[in-house]
């Protein structure tokens, strides 16, 4: 019996991180034009989400044109697809190629919306129990002619 590998279809993610030298009104021809690379390697796409400016944690590097440049802002976005397991390799070394991406990751996932939904709090919802109760003691009224005696004892001493 020979052992045959077969291609299966995964679900994939990859979030990247543009350069931000990319002209506002020319962002959605290079979003296309990575997704149209993605499709020629057999891409059914799932979701995505259209990158946005935004400012990065820390400062990152890229060799573009044989030149280092550094970058504290970048577009970033993601996107969702399925495709053969024989093609992923093809997609990275696309990737890694392509000098407006700044860094990218590409990880295996699931079909299935893994976000998660923000939760909406209501003002008459369930409240915590004060770290702190009053004992009796605590609560009984202040006589402030003994406070007062207290006090000047402390200061004659």
């Amino acid at each position: 019996m020979e052992n045959e590998t077969k291609a299966r279809t995964e679900v994939y993610e990859i979030g990247y991180l543009m350069v931000p030298s990319i002209a506002e009104e020319n962002l959605g021809a290079e979003v296309t034009a990575f997704k149209d690379l993605l499709t020629s390697h057999g891409v059914t796409f799932i979701s995505d989400e259209y990158p946005r400016m935004m400012e990065l944690a820390y400062e990152m590097s890229r060799s573009i044109m044989n030149k280092k440049q550094k970058f504290s802002y970048g577009y970033f976005g993601w996107v969702k697809f399925e495709v053969s397991t024989d093609h992923t390799v093809a997609i990275k070394e696309m990737m890694d190629k392509n000098e407006i991406f700044i860094r990218y990751l590409m990880v295996k996932t699931v079909r299935e919306n893994t976000m998660s939904q923000k939760r909406a709090y209501k003002a008459d919802g369930p409240r915590r129990k004060p770290a702190h109760t009053k004992t009796d003691a605590e609560q009984a009224p202040i006589d402030e002619e003994a406070v007062d005696k207290e006090i000047d004892a402390l200061v004659l001493e």
